[in-house]
């Protein structure tokens, strides 16, 4: 007989569904598990995020950060998070897309430990811990996509991965509803999504680098 699923496991399989991902194989569902159990635990000690609710991190942080995928599509394979924190989107991603490689970039001590700890748990290979700054990231090869979780106004975010994306890469970010201010200057294309099981809109904005606005955008 089938052992029944837990409630988190149930929400983020439902979740994925709405999202119109592909549907979770039985072991990405139990390393997604390990990934909530793990950062339950490490976040008594080290406070990387401010939610702490099993319905709440899959919704606010794996739902959210799985919207990244319909973004990334066939752009590119080999992917920059800056300022990963807790492993969001980047570590979210590797788990639904394997065949990704992935750096997270976090100049955060104490997050940048937790991350090569879960990626060493859940036994992820091609995806590494850079702890630095973007201003500092070493590239030997320039990425096909930076991404950031509403970290950066999009221009501050174009300056600043602007050196380690190619030309023809794209950047990736997430915003609220107010973020058309900062689009001025940018073609730029945005998909739009309702986050499951709540009311809030996410809006994944993509740039493509090399554009000569977005030049104009880096030098300034």
């Amino acid at each position: 007989m089938e052992k029944m699923r837990n409630p988190a496991e149930e929400l983020l399989l439902e979740g994925a569904a709405l999202l119109g991902l592909p549907p979770l194989q039985k072991e990405t569902v139990g390393k997604f598990m390990v990934y909530l159990r793990e950062l339950k635990k490490w976040n008594r000690t080290h406070n990387l995020t401010a939610i702490d609710d099993d319905r709440e991190i899959i919704i606010k942080h794996f739902l959210d950060s799985a919207l990244y995928l319909k973004a990334i599509g066939g752009r590119g394979r080999n992917i920059a998070d800056i300022g990963s924190g807790a492993g969001f989107p980047g570590v979210v991603l590797k788990l639904l897309d394997p065949a990704l490689s992935v750096s997270l970039v976090e100049p955060a001590w104490k997050k940048a430990v937790f991350l090569r700890h879960i990626t060493r748990e859940l036994g992820l290979e091609g995806i590494r811990v850079l702890e630095t700054k973007i201003e500092d990231l070493p590239v030997a090869e320039p990425y096909d996509i930076a991404l950031t979780r509403a970290l950066f106004k999009v221009p501050d975010f174009i300056r600043k991965a602007g050196a380690i994306v190619k030309k023809g890469g794209f950047f990736i970010m997430s915003k609220g509803p107010s973020h058309t201010g900062e689009l001025e200057g940018t073609d730029h294309e945005i998909l739009s999504f309702n986050l499951p099981f709540t009311d809030a809109k996410r809006f994944v904005i993509i740039i493509v680098n090399g554009q000569e606005n977005i030049q104009d955008i880096q030098n300034s």
